[in-house]
């Protein structure tokens, strides 16, 4: 829930969001002090930020950022001397929000009744207490420590729901102007049921086994030509392990959804007929095209609840950065750190839809680890991708 990415979509919506540099609120602080008990910046007992009964430490700041640049497949020497600063930056102010808003919640008394184990529930899943733990394991967690964050990540939850967001449900006229002003974009291609019986062939396959396996499906073509029902006979033959079990069914898809070869026969073929035999790189086979779906618009009643999510979603965010910069501007924090602005950065991507602006910063997950939306791009490339 914290930096809450648009995904992408077919509405013109932003592409991205500037989470990052909105994040940065404060600006460039000179260094205001030192701690007392230790003066060394770079020892992990040095006090970065504090605020009433707590304090952030060097250690955990740098913590914060390993976790960042692991999470990005990312060294620091990647990312480039100069550039580091901002990210620093970043996770502390990551750590501070997440601990304003905790502060929020005590104040407001919120509790998480019975949502914890709920969750804790949902993530374990069908596994055994073994499973889970050599898991648990695996991440780098112990259990009081995964409890903690979900105890955590309910009650920001819980101060979000209660602080802000306001109206959050789009209403029918927002939803009608989404699909108007992108109507060209509401559009489905061409689509083709079909289903098939497969033998395979790859390069291993030796002249003999390759012309009895040619024999074979040639047979079952025959065997459909002449009315078997054509799914009694995928069932029988297909070594297709997905679809025979289906009687050969693969379901609608579109060009480009399968290997190629494939599809050409498929879109080529009338509804309710059964293709000759063809060779793709998966061997030998047939189809039969069961259903054709017409290119054309989606019509608004079935694209509204998908409309719905998608503004719903960018309301939550929009709200949710925008309380976490008047949290972060009316904090009082004290920094022992020179906090350092990313560049500006412009959007490239399309305009938000009527209405909706540039949302500055979202409030932190309630790990505190999970990276801002934007990076700096290392020396001399951009980011890796996840």
């Amino acid at each position: 829930m914290a930096y809450f990415p648009v995904r992408s979509s077919v509405i013109a919506f932003p592409k991205k969001f500037p989470a990052f540099s909105a994040l940065i609120l404060v600006g460039a602080v000179l260094l205001a002090g030192c701690h007392p008990a230790v003066t060394d910046p770079n020892d992990p007992k040095f006090v970065v930020a504090e605020k009433g009964t707590w304090q952030i430490t060097r250690g955990e700041l740098d913590a914060e950022v390993e976790s960042f640049l692991k999470q990005r497949q990312m060294t620091a020497d990647q990312v480039g001397q100069s550039k580091m600063p901002i990210v620093q930056t970043a996770m502390l102010k990551n750590i501070v929000l997440k601990k304003l808003i905790l502060d929020r919640a005590a104040a407001l008394q919120l509790k998480d009744d019975k949502e914890e184990a709920s969750e804790l529930d949902r993530l374990k899943g069908p596994a055994n207490d073994a499973d889970f733990n050599q898991q648990l394991k695996t991440a780098g967690l112990t259990l009081d420590e995964l409890k903690q964050r979900i105890h955590e990540k309910v009650l920001i939850s819980k101060v979000l729901q209660t602080e802000a967001f306001k109206n959050v449900d789009p209403t029918e006229q927002e939803i009608d102007a989404i699909y108007l002003k992108n109507k060209d974009s509401f559009n489905i291609p061409e689509k083709v049921r079909a289903s098939r019986v497969l033998i395979l062939v790859d390069d291993k396959t030796s002249p003999a086994d390759k012309a009895a396996k040619k024999k074979a499906i040639d047979k079952a073509h025959d065997r459909v030509v002449h009315g078997e029902d054509f799914s009694k006979v995928a069932m029988e033959v297909s070594e297709d392990r997905y679809s025979a079990p289906k009687g050969g069914d693969v379901n609608f898809f579109q060009r480009g959804e399968n290997e190629p070869g494939f599809d050409d026969v498929a879109f080529a073929t009338k509804v309710n007929t059964v293709s000759p035999v063809f060779m793709t790189s998966l061997g030998y086979q047939f189809l039969k095209v069961t259903a054709i779906q017409p290119a054309g618009p989606v019509p608004v009643a079935d694209a509204r609840g998908y409309i719905s999510s998608k503004l719903r979603e960018m309301k939550s965010q929009q709200q949710s950065q925008e309380y976490a910069k008047k949290l972060l501007a009316d904090s009082g924090v004290t920094y022992h750190f020179v906090l350092v602005d990313p560049p500006a950065q412009v959007d490239q991507g399309q305009g938000a839809p009527d209405g909706a602006s540039q949302p500055p910063p979202a409030a932190p997950d309630s790990s505190a680890s999970t990276p801002p939306a934007a990076a700096p791009a290392p020396a001399g490339g951009s980011a890796p991708q996840k």
